[in-house]
């Protein structure tokens, strides 16, 4: 049996796709130089979007001998087209299948069930690396099913004769073999890269139609996609691609932080590998931690949450890395503005086992390191250092066909630091360091074709410190003496968790598993070193919690027309013996309409018991991670999502989403006290970081709209939210209810992909947003030093939170949110040309973000005019960056 592959968007030898249409249909009207079968087929999917399932050798050499009238319906188009060609056509789902006979097949067999029912399952792997392909969609009949995250999946079906599989996936040519069944058979799916990318930017998780599944706010992104989108100083980034998606919001101006439909930026489940990674920036958030070049692909919950995932409120960004090649060795060197990367990969015992290690290091550490002074303006002309590194690992052995093994870690570090002279004996120097590390050792084992499991060992920990030294640089005879200031906190994880997939019918899917994580906490540590009358000082503290986990949820085929998802989690937590509780019901629906439109929605109740203790918003590795406690209740919330799914034909696609989300317990620092109040060097055992924070209610409430070109040499998506999020806490803004930080009233976004050819792309993506709201002060009078610090009245910048430096003014404000800032908007672009074949292969990317310049507020600060007015500052940044980067293959 020959595999047929779907016929999707190749650009060989057209440079102007109406032009060539033109030319080739006046062509076939002459009667002159009929077209080959083979480009009519490519350029009805250029030209319909429309996707074809063939065997290359079966058209080779076939051409059309009568002419094709290009307005008439796309069955009328190939009956006319196959005339005389001894090949026929036959519709499977949205795909037309050209094949000459019926097809054989060899493949492993197995026994049917007690109810003359077989199961088909099996492995999809890409063919080139071997690498297993997740979030692939199955279809066998009117059965369809996904991939799970580690490629493996099985359909239960009535026992036939045979049956039509096909599968697909973003960024791969379709899959399609007719199989006999009866008996249950086990497949070894290979796809084939579709390197011109004529499917969708950002898409659904589970496929191009509209009655898919039954979740809402989900999808998947290919890490060959997120290379094409633009980036600032053209390092591609995971977390700011997903700022052009409906219902997430982007931090501050230049920042990597998510506000997912009105959540805060802790309320994100970031795993890398199935490790939580935390506060996953390089460059105080300018550039996240995770590295494109590691990563396989990335999927997002945003509502109608899976019931395998918990412990966050508002999203799951579940990021998988690559197991590297299994058929040859290969890698990857490149360069550009702010990193140069390092990318190996290769077989390690003939094609059962595999290693991935990919590597990143920042360039030009005092360049960057100024830059990020500036940007919390430090102007004490001191010369600042920063730079970053980090490491991705991955080893996977195939045991034998039932059992494999996986091993992959993560390093990374940041250092930011400087220093000058106070006197001519004496001189200071700060430093910030912060770093991530995870691993995980995974098993995953095939009790039988209806019963998959995977099995985790995961750590995760996270580490920041800060320190000051006033350094002596008088005379040895007379003695150095050093004065130090230390600060540090961190969290570390250990999670131990088991998954079960289970597929008992054709109409069901099955998943459960159980997870527990021991998680201990180093709060507030600090040391104090001096030879002054002060003495030395220190403390820490220390606390831990188990949190354990229970989940199930059964995915339904009701009929033809309705598919449900039930489930839950139930949730144990200790600290302090101290006992929580909760329950968290999910479900999901989806009702099939028509055969292009469908109605979905879902119902989410999620428990959170980690805060991030934040006054600046900014996701600064200051921000402080501590627990629920009996004093500090658990966040949680409850979110309903309606939505409506129209595809208007294979190439284009209608998302409308409506959401409420209601979310309690959510906390913040009590007016007046902060960072440095709460861990200041000078300390003051009565200081408890619980007597410092203040909890209060939320709710949020929007709509988004996505549509999106799915083929063609344009592909890409329009993105429209409308969203509203306001906050109360009884302690703050006089008991009144105030919009945060991230609340944006409209946000619109336009991505778009146009290949040229084969080897040159241009990308774009235009981005508005409207103004956040700021708590503005409404006077200021001169500052000596920290006078007042921890009164209500008193509104610190980040730069004395961190140094201690004097602030021009005391800033005094009456409320929250009374002034909404300008809105945001930019253009980015990327140009990507590749050169070179065969052994190696280069690309050469040039890029501007913000190309029009528009200087979009950052923040704004209080000063004082010439004219001794109290007027308000606007800063600014990346009025217009532009990059260049150099990769090579090999």
């Amino acid at each position: 049996m020959k595999r047929l592959l779907c016929s999707e968007k190749t650009g060989q030898g057209w440079k102007t796709g109406w032009l060539i249409w033109f030319l080739l249909t006046g062509t076939l009207a002459r009667g002159q130089s009929p077209m080959a079968l083979k480009e009519f087929l490519q350029t009805l999917n250029q030209k319909r979007g429309t996707y074809f399932l063939y065997d290359d050798g079966l058209l080779n050499g076939v051409r059309i001998n009568a002419p094709v009238n290009w307005k008439a319906t796309t069955e009328s188009m190939l009956q006319t087209a196959l005339s005389g060609t001894g090949l026929t056509f036959r519709k499977i789902n949205d795909c037309y299948a050209i094949e000459a006979g019926t097809p054989t097949s060899s493949v492993r067999r197995s026994g049917r069930d007690a109810v003359g029912r077989v199961t088909i399952s099996g492995f999809v792997n890409e063919k080139d690396s071997r690498e297993t392909v997740n979030g692939a969609t199955v279809y066998a009949g009117n059965t369809v099913t996904t991939t799970n995250r580690y490629g493996f999946f099985a359909l239960t079906i009535p026992e036939r004769d045979t049956v039509e599989l096909v599968v697909s996936m973003v960024g791969y040519r379709r899959f399609y073999q007719r199989i006999p069944v009866p008996n249950s058979v086990s497949l070894a799916i290979a796809l084939i890269p579709n390197t011109l990318l004529d499917e969708v930017v950002l898409t659904n998780a589970t496929g191009e139609r509209a009655f898919s599944s039954t979740q809402t706010g989900q999808l998947t992104l290919p890490a060959l996609q997120i290379s094409n989108i633009p980036a600032l100083l053209g390092e591609k980034d995971v977390l700011k691609t997903l700022q052009f998606v409906a219902g997430i919001q982007p931090g501050l101006n230049g920042q990597v932080g998510l506000h997912v439909r009105g959540g805060g930026a802790d309320q994100n489940l970031l795993l890398l590998d199935e490790a939580p990674v935390y506060n996953a920036n390089h460059l105080f958030g300018f550039f996240s931690a995770f590295n494109v070049d590691a990563l396989k692909s990335v999927r997002v919950e945003k509502g109608g949450f899976s019931a395998r995932y918990g412990g966050r409120l508002s999203s799951v960004v579940d990021m998988t890395m690559r197991e590297g090649n299994r058929q040859q060795l290969r890698g990857a060197v490149g360069t550009g503005i702010v990193a140069s990367r390092l990318l190996l990969e290769g077989p390690l015992a003939a094609g059962k086992a595999s290693f991935l290690l990919a590597a990143r290091r920042s360039n030009l550490s005092t360049v960057l390191g100024n830059f990020v002074a500036s940007v919390i303006e430090d102007y004490s002309g001191t010369t600042w250092k920063a730079n970053f590194y980090d490491i991705n690992a991955k080893l996977n052995v195939d045991l034998d066909r039932r059992n494999k093994l996986y091993l992959s870690g993560y390093f990374g570090r940041n250092y930011f630091g400087g220093g000058d002279s106070l006197t001519r004996t004496q001189r200071w120097v700060n430093v910030l360091t912060w770093q991530n590390q995870t691993g995980n050792l995974r098993w995953n084992h095939l009790f039988s074709e209806k019963l998959f499991s995977n099995t985790s060992l995961v750590f995760s920990t996270y580490n920041f410190e800060t320190h000051r030294k006033n350094i002596s640089t008088a005379e040895p005879t007379s003695g150095q003496t050093t004065d130090l200031w230390r600060y540090y906190d961190g969290i570390t994880d250990l999670t131990l968790k088991t998954d079960f997939d289970y597929f008992p019918t054709s109409n069901q899917h099955l998943q459960f598993g159980l997870i527990s994580t021991r998680r201990a906490y180093r709060l507030n540590g600090f040391q104090r070193v001096t030879l002054s009358s002060l003495g030395n000082q220190s403390g820490l503290e220390k606390s831990e919690s188990v949190e354990t986990s229970a989940y199930a949820e059964d995915l339904w085929n009701l009929g033809s027309r309705i598919k449900l998802s039930l489930g839950g989690r139930v949730t144990h937590y200790r600290i302090r013996q101290n006992n929580f509780l909760r329950a968290e019901p999910r479900a999901s629906v989806a009702v099939k309409l028509t055969e292009k439109q469908a109605f979905r929605g879902s119902f989410s109740d999620m428990n959170q018991y980690i805060h991030l203790l934040s006054n600046t918003g900014l996701g600064l590795p200051t921000d402080l991670w501590v627990p629920a406690t009996d004093l500090v209740q658990p966040q949680r919330a409850r979110q309903v999502v309606l939505g409506f799914i129209h595809d208007f034909n294979p190439r284009w696609q209608l998302t409308v989403e409506g959401y409420r989300k209601w979310m309690y317990h959510v906390i913040s620092y009590r007016e007046g006290a902060d960072f440095l109040g709460i861990t200041s060097a000078v300390r003051n055992d009565a200081i408890s970081w619980e007597r410092n924070v203040t909890s209060g209610n939320g709710h949020a409430s929007g709509l988004e709209t996505t549509l999106q070109s799915r083929s063609g040499r344009l592909t890409g998506s329009l993105n429209y939210t409308w969203s509203i999020t306001r906050w109360q806490f009884p302690e703050l803004n006089n008991g009144n209810a105030f919009y945060p930080l991230h609340d944006r009233r409209h946000s619109l976004s336009i991505v778009g992909l146009y290949t040229f050819g084969p080897r040159l792309r241009l990308s774009a993506a235009w981005t508005y947003s409207s103004g956040n709201p700021f708590s503005v002060p409404v006077s200021g009078v001169p500052s000596f030093g920290h006078l007042g610090l921890g009164k209500s009245d008193i509104v610190v910048t980040p730069t004395e939170q961190l140094f201690g430096t004097e602030s021009p003014l005391v800033q005094v404000r009456t409320s929250f949110s009374n002034f909404r800032a300008e809105a945001n908007h930019r253009l980015d672009v990327t140009l990507q040309a590749d050169f070179g074949r065969r052994r190696f292969r280069h690309r050469v990317e040039l890029g501007a973000v913000n190309a029009y310049g528009r200087r979009n507020p950052f923040y704004y600060d209080l000063m004082i005019n010439p004219a001794g007015q109290l007027s308000l500052r606007r800063v600014a940044l990346f009025t217009f960056v532009p990059s260049l980067n150099y990769l090579i293959h090999f």
